[in-house]
């Protein structure tokens, strides 16, 4: 809907409806169009703003290496050109790094945190699958890219029971996907190569809610279970029988995780 220009890189995002402001950061793969079935819930209370970071979606691609700081400073300036102090930030899986990365330096800037399939460190787990992907990228061919890194993303029921849905999402690749793209999506795997935030999580001041999934292959549940031991004010929602892409597999109880977790005060709940 709309651009931005930072350190000339153009931005793409779209600002919708009204309310508690709350920012989306997409997965590497993901980019604003992957949210259309979830606006009209996520506006009903709330302003959502969706952004494709460098490299994604819409936005201008790059002509050289980089690593998650700038998209980190990509965030910051994004809120500033809205003119917002603070907003609530949802970040999936390499959005949730950033996120994090945003939420531990920048503590002022977030009013809630949610992170959802996502990881304090690339661990050599996380590592070995990113050279994996920029193997199957680098060959510019869609059916190798759809074979190797899009099955692992969803849970094993949830694959066999939309088959017929996959495949006709690797013939939408082939169609759609340029060697531009594939570049653009080996340079964002590359640049979460040196995420480490592990020694910075206990600076995030803002509540936050962690979602895993019960199948999530990419980002295994204890890195979750490190993010809920070493953020200060971390719950936990577990979805189970969902893989990595918790959104789509069961976009209900994500929806609602979330929404129900930012937009509820739970700062005035006293049982004991």
């Amino acid at each position: 809907m709309a651009t931005f220009t930072y350190e000339g890189i153009d931005l793409y995002y779209e600002d919708r409806g009204s309310g508690t402001p709350l920012l989306i950061l997409n997965g590497i793969f993901m980019s604003c169009a992957s949210w259309a079935a979830f606006v009209p819930a996520f506006t009903e209370h709330n302003r959502l703003l969706l952004l494709d970071l460098a490299d994604q979606g819409k936005s201008g691609l790059m002509d050289h290496e980089y690593t998650q700081e700038l998209q980190e400073r990509v965030v910051l300036a994004f809120l500033d050109h809205l003119g917002l102090e603070k907003a609530s930030i949802c970040g999936i899986s390499y959005g949730g790094e950033v996120a994090i990365r945003v939420a531990a330096h920048h503590p002022e800037r977030v009013e809630k945190l949610v992170l959802s399939n996502t990881c304090a460190h690339t661990s050599a787990w996380l590592k070995d699958i990113g050279h994996s992907w920029e193997y199957a990228m680098a060959s510019h061919d869609g059916h190798q890219f759809f074979a190797t890194c899009i099955p692992t993303v969803y849970s094993p029921n949830f694959y066999e029971e939309h088959e017929q849905w996959a495949h006709e999402r690797e013939e939408l690749f082939v169609r759609m996907f340029s060697a531009e793209v594939y570049d653009a999506f080996a340079r964002l795997t590359r640049s979460a190569e040196t995420h480490d935030e592990r020694a910075n999580l206990g600076n995030i001041t803002a509540e936050t809610l962690v979602i895993s999934a019960e199948w999530d292959f990419i980002t295994p549940l204890p890195n979750q279970q490190e993010l809920l031991a070493k953020i200060p004010n971390a719950g936990h929602v577990l979805i189970s029988d969902c893989g990595h892409a918790a959104m789509y597999e069961k976009p209900t109880e994500f929806t609602a995780a979330v929404l129900g977790f930012v937009n509820s005060n739970t700062a005035s709940i006293r049982i004991l």
